[in-house]
């Protein structure tokens, strides 16, 4: 009745990973060694399973895989989401650069009508304007007059109500 015995470069060969990390692991888990085969240590088959109940190790390179590919399935979706926003804003942009054009022109338009009816304005301007000359002057005489009453003593101006 022989057992089929490993050394750590077997176990890491078997299970796919690093010889290092096997040795690690044995070390963590103060597994001693059942022989010697020289100077290499063997353990038998039920170190063997223990190593690889606890590290999967295809499941957890196929895992490894399916999540990173999951992972970048996710962020060709995110990309190509922000892309499409971009998109929609660029073209919302664009809307409102229109907008601000017609605006810019309307506005230009509203000036230059301004302009071509300021002659018009400061025509008329002027006819009110000799109208405001002509008030002031009968505005100026009234004050004067006011000024004058107020220097009179105040029996003149008792009297001469």
């Amino acid at each position: 009745m022989s057992k089929k015995m490993y050394t750590v470069a077997d176990i890491a060969e078997i299970t796919g990973y690093n010889r290092s990390t096997v040795t690690r692991w044995l070390d963590k888990q103060k597994i001693k060694n059942a022989q010697m085969q020289g100077n290499a240590p063997l353990y038998d088959a039920q170190v063997l399973d223990k190593f690889k109940k606890t590290h999967n190790s295809k499941q957890n390179k196929e895992s490894k895989q399916d999540k990173t590919d999951k992972l970048i399935a996710e962020k060709d979706a995110r990309i190509s989401a922000l892309t499409d926003e971009i998109e929609l804003l660029k073209s919302q942009l664009k809307v409102k650069d229109d907008q601000i054009r017609v605006a810019n022109q309307l506005a230009d338009q509203a000036q230059k009508l301004n302009l071509a009816d300021k002659p018009q304005l400061t025509h008329s301007a002027e006819v009110e304007e000799k109208k405001n000359v002509t008030s002031d002057t009968s505005d100026d005489e009234k004050q004067t007059e006011k000024a004058e009453e107020e220097h009179k003593s105040w029996i003149s101006k008792l009297f001469r109500k």
